[in-house]
């Protein structure tokens, strides 16, 4: 099945309900470049991605590549064509649904908010309103000069507002064509550039003095012609500052949580493999006499293998359970269990010291860890002869198919947030660029990063989502 969804105008939240299942369904989606990063972070870990960005004169991939992508990977399992604005909305979606219906290809259209009534109300502009404009019509600005199939003599004799898609570049014409057809030339007009998005611009004057207006902006854009213009009220408020946060997805809502005066993006690089199930089915978990976790992807599937095996949560009844952190703790709380220890630093090494304080040589620790996870908690148990068995349930991965997307977002970036050594490892290994402020969760992440060879720009006091921004907030002061 293809789903041809509506990504929205840009705004990650403006995307529909059944637009975000969709995606979270995913084995194959093929997105453009205004589809908005942070919407795949909701895709699976083995979903593949495809980019299929189109820009004003660089195209990744021209239509008739994308609908032949569509056709073959349809086989694969669910397909989603992640679609700026609407997919009929000037996104030639009829082109790809022609190419499903030639090869009898099943596909179904989720609809998307478009930017030509969105990127208005961001600024406060109501495409209608009532006394001034009864209609609004929505017209393709992407024509060349002299091979026009708009009617502007029609457009012009319209009291209703005036709609331009993608006339950036053609704004001189526009305005020349409306003018001369009886449009008056000082009709209101404004310029909206990344609508609904924290960059969003928005410029106003009038039909003759368009061409001006449209040179001091960038794609994507629309330009409004209409009396409406001068109903706009500001209530949208930017964020100049740009961040891109590449850690779990639920340590990137935490980011995003605590940082809703900056403009984030998520973009998690690593995606966690379960692994080693049968060594946990085998083991007698209530055996030991403290759990530890260093993640809260541990908690997640060591709880996800307790049910898998079938084993009885009351066997646990006696244990402890220690955390590495707060958001560790709190996904351990979610399924009814408060941790017994919390370090006030929240970090490996505070966690180890910890377990050595409270520990004796009477008890048997079980770490819940990745594969490859550092081994500073092990080293230091073991130097203080305490019984453990390190558990590996599962292991990190650089997601490679996140590489394009890395480096489209690296363009319009002010800061880098790297939350772990394997986030820093998977940077280091796509990122094109070095030349951006790179921020750690704290030092063992630094360190893990400058063994990759990444240099740090500044590193949080606490590993919290709430340090690191902190962190940030300091610097743009």
């Amino acid at each position: 099945m293809v789903y041809l969804v509506g990504a929205g105008p840009g705004d990650s939240g403006l995307i529909t309900q059944k637009g975000l299942e969709c995606i979270k369904k995913a084995d194959v989606i093929i997105y453009d470049h205004l589809a908005n990063p942070t919407l795949l972070s909701y895709a699976k870990n083995d979903c593949k991605l495809i980019y299929a960005g189109k820009i004003a004169g660089n195209h990744h991939m021209v239509q008739e590549e994308i609908n032949k992508t569509l056709v073959e990977h349809s086989r694969f399992g669910n397909v989603v064509r992640l679609k700026g604005g609407d997919p009929f909305i000037f996104g030639r979606g009829g082109e790809e649904i022609i190419a499903l219906i030639e090869n009898n290809i099943d596909y179904e259209i989720v609809p998307g908010i478009s930017s030509c009534y969105s990127s208005a109300e961001y600024c406060g502009i109501p495409v209608t309103h009532r006394g001034v404009a009864t209609s609004f019509h929505v017209i393709t600005g992407h024509e060349k000069v002299g091979n026009e199939t708009v009617n502007y003599s029609a457009l012009a004799k319209l009291s209703g507002t005036l709609v331009f898609l993608m006339g950036l570049s053609s704004a001189k014409n526009i305005s020349n064509k409306l003018i001369e057809n009886g449009k008056s030339e000082n009709t209101p007009v404004a310029v909206i550039s990344s609508g609904t998005t924290p960059r969003q611009k928005c410029v106003t004057g009038t039909l003759n003095n368009l061409s001006a207006l449209a040179k001091q902006m960038t794609s994507p854009a629309i330009i409004l012609v209409g009396d409406v213009v001068n109903l706009k009220q500001d209530w949208f408020k930017q964020k100049n500052t740009k961040i891109l946060t590449t850690a779990t997805p639920l340590m990137n809502k935490s980011i995003k949580n605590a940082a809703t005066d900056f403009d984030i993006t998520e973009l998690p690089l690593i995606k966690t493999v379960p692994i080693n199930f049968d060594l946990f089915s085998k083991a007698d978990i209530a055996h030991f006499s403290h759990i530890v976790f260093t993640s809260a992807n541990g908690v997640k599937i060591f709880f996800e293998y307790l049910q898998k095996s079938k084993t009885d949560i009351r066997t646990l009844r006696d244990t402890k359970f220690a955390v590495v952190g707060k958001k560790t703790a709190d996904v351990l709380a979610s399924y009814g269990i408060y941790a017994d220890m919390v370090p006030q630093i929240h970090s490996g090494l505070e966690l180890a010291r910890l377990m050595c304080e409270k520990c004796g040589k009477n008890d048997n620790i079980l770490l819940i860890r990745a594969e490859n996870g550092a081994s500073t908690m092990p080293n230091i148990l073991s130097e203080n002869n305490i019984n453990f068995t390190d558990m590996h349930l599962y292991r990190t991965e650089t997601d490679n198919s996140k590489q394009e997307l890395l480096n489209l977002c690296l363009n319009d970036t002010d800061y880098v947030i790297l939350s772990s050594g394997s986030a820093a490892k998977a940077f280091s290994e796509m990122a094109d660029t070095s030349n951006i402020k790179l921020i750690s969760i704290g030092n063992e992440t630094t360190k893990s990063a400058e063994k990759c060879g990444l240099k740090i720009y500044k590193t949080a006091d606490n590993a919290t989502a709430e340090s690191i921004i902190d962190c940030i907030r300091r610097d743009t002061k």
